[in-house]
């Protein structure tokens, strides 16, 4: 366990790649074991993909990218605007309204920030807000895409700890939900305060015109989610009908790219495809290691014997999950962090459901914390601002999240009550 654990934290000191701090550290754990061939290793890094649930990872990426480059977010963007752009701080809260509807697609917090970003800050920024202002809130909603349904997070969360992906996305609605209008809460106290008004009034006729553009993005999430939750498909098979669904509406309703382009768009996203899914399978073996270690049920004993306070427990799950979104994104913590912490969880009784959705929302808050906040760097670059002039207008929207985190915690409720109607 010492050799695993140290191994991995001194090559991340040496500023090694984490793909490769992963994957050096469980071959030098392998070694020292000696009875362990290193065939073995390549075996179980090469099984660790071989999961259907798990196509649904490149997939959702996939749909991301075809939504960025085919213009939905534009549209959604519009629609959102004209809905909730009449109040204070309106072009504040269509942002986070967009990520909450992109989220409800995409299931990536940072294509979520890429392409609301580079139509949202712009826009904002004309209309007098901060930059500052406008890409701090740009990257804070980005994460909802982490929480709400469909999530990439859920979906690994799902498959190394076994439990419903079903139920972990009809968990997620509530919290997502929560995160949206909260943040919202936030941008409007802001936007008061600095005068942030709304340039234009309310227009029924001009709502109506932006929905009926924005519709065929907006029933994406019907089909994926309806279709999840009446069960006429898997999670999988939604995403594949997502995809056909997503080119078809980009390449003939909103004209964002032609059929000739389709195939240079799959060879963009097989890259990032290719290396995220290596990364999956070096994690899933890091993890194999650590539950050959037997450290979980060294974990459980230690908390079922000297600290047996769900309470307790669930703030250590917040607090290192925080500390962790420090320096691992949250798809890569996710996969370390679930096969040590669910069998505690288990044995003190927490539901599985309830568990996942309070780790995947505190490490979610990794997305816009240095150094390795994927969000955060996507906005400095869409905004021009360095990322150390970002750090202190992310602190109020920063603190709602980690209370937010809080609240999902304790009141399992928000997490089990949709879930439960589905059951």
């Amino acid at each position: 366990m010492l050799l695993l654990f140290g191994s991995f934290f001194f090559l991340l000191i040496l500023k090694t790649p984490v793909i490769f701090a992963l994957g050096l550290s469980s071959l030098f754990a392998i070694l020292w074991q000696g009875d362990t061939t290193l065939m073995l290793l390549a075996q179980r890094t090469i099984a660790s993909l071989d999961s259907f649930p798990l196509l649904a990872v490149p997939l959702f990426i996939l749909m991301g990218e075809i939504l960025n480059r085919g213009g939905c977010g534009e549209k959604l963007v519009k629609f959102s605007e004209e809905l909730v752009g009449g109040v204070t701080g309106g072009l504040a809260h269509a942002n986070v309204l967009t990520s909450m509807f992109f989220g409800g697609i995409s299931g990536v917090a940072t294509a979520d920030t890429a392409a609301i970003g580079s139509v949202m800050i712009p826009m904002m920024k004309k209309a007098g807000y901060d930059v500052k202002f406008s890409t701090v809130i740009t990257i804070s909603s980005s994460i909802i895409g982490i929480i709400i349904p469909p999530s990439i997070n859920m979906i690994l969360y799902g498959w190394v700890s076994g439990t419903s992906i079903v139920h972990l996305f009809a968990g997620g609605i509530i919290p997502g939900i929560l995160v949206g209008f909260s943040l919202m809460a936030v941008s409007h106290w802001i936007s008061a305060k600095r005068g942030y008004r709304s340039a234009e009034r309310f227009s029924f006729k001009r709502l109506i015109k932006a929905f009926t553009a924005a519709l065929p993005a907006l029933i994406m999430p019907i089909i994926i989610l309806g279709g999840i939750f009446g069960g006429a498909f898997t999670t999988t098979e939604a995403a594949s009908v997502a995809v056909v669904y997503g080119i078809l509406i980009s390449v003939f309703f909103y004209k964002g790219f032609k059929i000739k382009e389709i195939p240079s768009l799959f060879l963009k996203v097989s890259g990032t495809v290719g290396s995220i899914m290596f990364l999956i399978a070096i994690c899933k073996t890091f993890g194999w290691i650590i539950t050959a270690e037997q450290i979980p049920q060294a974990i459980s004993e230690f908390f079922l014997t000297y600290l047996p306070y769900r309470s307790v427990f669930l703030f250590n799950i917040i607090l290192i999950s925080l500390i962790t979104g420090t320096f691992l994104t949250p798809s890569t913590a996710t996969i370390i962090l679930t096969p040590i912490l669910y069998p505690v969880a288990v044995s003190m009784g927490i539901d599985p459901v309830h568990f996942g959705l309070v780790l995947i929302c505190s490490l979610a808050i990794g997305h816009v914390t240095p150094p390795v906040g994927l969000t955060l760097f996507i906005g400095s670059e869409i905004s021009g601002v360095p990322v150390s002039q970002l750090l202190k207008p992310l602190l109020p929207f920063l603190s709602v999240l980690i209370i937010l985190a809080l609240v999902v915690a304790y009141v399992p409720w928000l997490t089990l009550f949709v879930p439960s109607l589905l059951s």
